[in-house]
C-alpha cells in the first residue's frame, strides 16, 4: 500500500488508537516528525522492524517481560534507582525531562517499573524529583537518584543537595556520561540483548509503555531521546550488577 494512502487513514478516518493519540495529535506528529520515524511509529510501517540500537525481538521472548500487576514480584525487589535526564522548558519544542525507574531482582535482572516524561520549568523540577522519590520509596528500597551532572542537571543536584530532606540528599548520584548518546545507548543495549533488562507486559497499568517503546525501538532516529538517555544512564550505572547476574546465570546454565 503506498505511503500516502497510509497517511490518509488518519485524515479520512479515526486515529488507530484515539484513546492514546487523537486525530489532531497524529496530524501534528506527521508535520513535526521525520518521515521515516512517523512511518515506523505511527503508521505501523517500520523501515527497520527489528529496531536499530534496541531490538524489539529481545522483548518478544516472554522471559524478558514481566507482569506489572504481580505483587509477589514487587516484593522480591532488592533495590531501586531513579534515573533522571533533565531539560528546561524554554520553548514549545524543548526536550523533555525523563525519569526511568529501575528495580533490581534477586538474580540481578532489572525491571523497568515506570517511565516519566514531561516538559518542566526549572522551578518545578526539584519538587518533582523529590515527590517521585518519596512516592517510590515506601518500602525504603530506593538506593539512588542518578542525575546527569550536566546543564540543568547540575542546578537540580545543587538545589536538592541544599534544600531536600537529609534522606534524599544521601541518595543523590551525580552521573558523568562518557561518550555521546548513541554510544551510551549501544553500551546499554548489550545488557538488554543478554536478557538482563525486563519490560512490562502491555496493559492499562503501564500507560507510559507505548511511548517509551516507540522511542526505544526507533532510537537514534527519533525526534526526542530523553527517555532513552535516562534508560541508558540507568543501565550503565548498574551494569556491574547486571554483569554479575548474567555471569552467574551463564554458569548455572
Amino acid at each position: 500500500m503506498p505511503t500516502t494512502t497510509k497517511v490518509l487513514l488518519h485524515e479520512a478516518g479515526p486515529a488507530l488508537w484515539p484513546e492514546h493519540k487523537s486525530n489532531a495529535e497524529v496530524a501534528d506528529l506527521r508535520n513535526t516528525t521525520p518521515a521515516s520515524v512517523y512511518e515506523a511509529t505511527y503508521q505501523g510501517n517500520p523501515t527497520l522492524p527489528g529496531g536499530t540500537t534496541f531490538k524489539r525481538s529481545w522483548w518478544l521472548d516472554p522471559a524478558n517481560r514481566y507482569d506489572p500487576t504481580d505483587r509477589k514480584l514487587k516484593n522480591l525487589v532488592v533495590a531501586r534507582w531513579h534515573s533522571w535526564d533533565t531539560a528546561l522548558k524554554d520553548k514549545a519544542d524543548a526536550a523533555f525531562t525523563s525519569n526511568v525507574v529501575g528495580e533490581l531482582l534477586p538474580d540481578y535482572r532489572m525491571l523497568v517499573r515506570y517511565v516519566f516524561k514531561e516538559r518542566l520549568e526549572f522551578p518545578d523540577l526539584p519538587a518533582i524529583i523529590e515527590g517521585q522519590a518519596s512516592g517510590g520509596n515506601q518500602d525504603e528500597k530506593l538506593r539512588g537518584l542518578i542525575i546527569e551532572d550536566k546543564a540543568s542537571g547540575i542546578t537540580a543536584l545543587q538545589t536538592l543537595a541544599k534544600n531536600a530532606p537529609t534522606w534524599l540528599q544521601r541518595l543523590l548520584i551525580p552521573f558523568q556520561p562518557v561518550g555521546d548518546k548513541p554510544t551510551r545507548a549501544e553500551q546499554a543495549a548489550v545488557w538488554c540483548s543478554n536478557g538482563c533488562v525486563l519490560l512490562p507486559l502491555p496493559g492499562p497499568s503501564v500507560p507510559w509503555l507505548m511511548d517509551f517503546e516507540d522511542e526505544l525501538f526507533n532510537f537514534p532516529g527519533t525526534t526526542y531521546r530523553d527517555q532513552v538517555d535516562a534508560f541508558s544512564q540507568l543501565i550503565i550505572y548498574t551494569e556491574n550488577l547486571l554483569a554479575a547476574g548474567y555471569r552467574l546465570r551463564q554458569a548455572i546454565d
